[in-house]
């Protein structure tokens, strides 16, 4: 026989025999990214997988139901759940905020989360899901929150929206302020410095948390974010994101580790474009024709020669802004480096906008964006996510690259509905110029042509 012992963040595993064990162990263990380059998988020293169930029989408790779900029939029907965990006295609210009526979908999610109490939230961008978040609180009648974000923008955008939304000044730790409150948002950086530092404070009040959430919950398998999480006592958990899972188990089960291997709801791009909430983009992808590089080179230099420093290119995204702003549109330019966002921003005579410049010079460009005050700004990856410029036209993915979520938040930057704008323009690259390359962008067409998104080749 099997018992569970169930808390908040950890459960503990009690077993009669050594098979119960492994079996258990086994159900737990997953392959580790690049497993089979490393040295002790070669040498037969190390099967390649990652376990999460300790010698000592603990595993965190987002993951029981997942192992509840595969366990074999054998033990499922002699395993008994002793469920420890302090559970909230609450009556639940009917969802609702301030100044705005909820979407169907979004009362629908937060019913949905309230019923399930911990998970994965899968929206895309332009859901709303700040405002799912907000409603879970205010319909779980705010109890001790902790919402954890990646960038001092967020901290800020958040804490007012707490504020407009739901009628409580939020706590802010991050940018140089640590104000704890009833509901407190934190930027993973400086929460992490401070526990480091085993600072009481903050350790009582990860103690007292009641509802976690994890704002682009994808990064939630990064280490400081997964280690934040499970020193948070809460009892209710939940995820935001529009690209939860990768292509990554370990990455996956230590975001279910952190929440709950449960999805509470998902809806997808096509249903919120049907529904009116979502433009659809068209895509144009454009062949660069530059001269080629050596297959050798290290990326570092093809990057740079192929993509920071190609004239050609650069000269094309030029041309394009060009037409764009003739057809009376907005353009946000996005870029992986920072010198190619000096190039660009030299070249179009505008804004470049970059984590270096301080939030007071942030807020007033992307506001100005907006408000179509200026109507070209090139950005660096701080736009790739919880930027909403709803009146944005297009966007020129000048940086290439291959990464499935941050292609799907770029994306997703233009894709917000506004009575003025029927669609939203999408321009990328065919780089042809290395093998690397045009791996890249072939990887990038693929994804438009898999999510049926209008694709022009030119």
């Amino acid at each position: 026989m099997i018992v569970f012992e169930v808390d908040n963040i950890f459960t503990k595993l009690v077993t009669e025999t050594r098979e119960e064990f492994q079996t258990i162990r086994s159900l737990l263990s997953f392959y580790a990214d690049g497993y089979q380059f490393s040295k002790a998988y070669r040498r037969g020293k190390w099967n390649g997988k990652i376990c999460f169930l300790t010698s000592a029989g603990r595993f965190p408790t987002g993951l029981l139901p997942y192992v509840l779900k595969k366990l074999p029939l054998w033990l499922k029907n002699s395993c008994k759940i002793h469920d420890r965990r302090n559970v909230p006295d609450i009556r639940y609210l009917v969802p609702s905020l301030k100044g705005i009526e909820l979407r169907p979908y979004q009362k629908r999610f937060v019913i949905n989360a309230c019923r399930k109490k911990r998970g994965v939230i899968w929206a895309p961008a332009g859901s709303g899901k700040t405002e799912i978040a907000l409603a879970i609180i205010a319909a779980l009648q705010y109890p001790k929150t902790l919402y954890l974000v990646h960038q001092k923008d967020l901290l800020h955008q958040t804490a007012r929206r707490i504020s407009q939304r739901i009628g409580i000044r939020a706590g802010t730790i991050g940018d140089g302020y640590f104000v704890e409150r009833r509901i407190t948002v934190a930027t993973v950086q400086s929460l992490w410095q401070r526990i480091k530092q085993k600072d009481p404070i903050t350790n009582l009040m990860l103690r007292h948390t009641r509802l976690l959430i994890l704002d682009e919950c994808h990064h939630a398998s990064a280490t400081t974010w997964y280690k934040i999480a499970m020193k948070t006592d809460a009892y209710f958990r939940f995820g935001l994101s529009a690209t939860p899972l990768t292509k990554s188990s370990i990455r996956n089960f230590r975001l279910f580790a952190a929440t709950a291997a449960i999805i509470v709801d998902r809806i997808t791009e096509n249903e919120l474009a049907a529904q009116g909430y979502l433009c659809y983009p068209t895509i144009k992808m454009i062949r660069v024709n530059a001269a080629p590089l050596p297959a050798g080179l290290p990326f570092k230099i093809v990057y740079e020669r192929g993509i920071v420093r190609n004239s050609v290119r650069n000269a094309i995204i030029a041309e394009q802004v060009k037409t764009l702003l003739e057809e009376d549109k907005s353009v946000l330019i996005l870029v992986e480096k920072i010198e190619h966002g000096k190039i660009l921003s030299e070249l179009l005579e505008s804004p470049f906008l970059s984590g270096k410049e301080p939030l007071k010079t942030r807020k007033k460009m992307i506001n100005a964006l907006s408000g179509k005050h200026i109507r070209v700004l090139v950005a660096t990856t701080i736009f790739d996510e919880g930027i909403d410029i709803p009146t944005l036209d297009s966007v020129i993915l000048a940086g290439g690259g291959k990464s499935y979520i941050r292609l799907i938040q770029r994306i997703g930057r233009s894709m917000r509905t506004v009575d003025s704008k029927q669609n939203a323009i999408i321009i990328d690259f065919l780089d042809t110029c290395h093998h690397l390359l045009k791996r890249h962008s072939a990887e990038r067409l693929k994804l438009y042509k898999t999510k049926n998104y209008p694709v022009t080749i030119i």
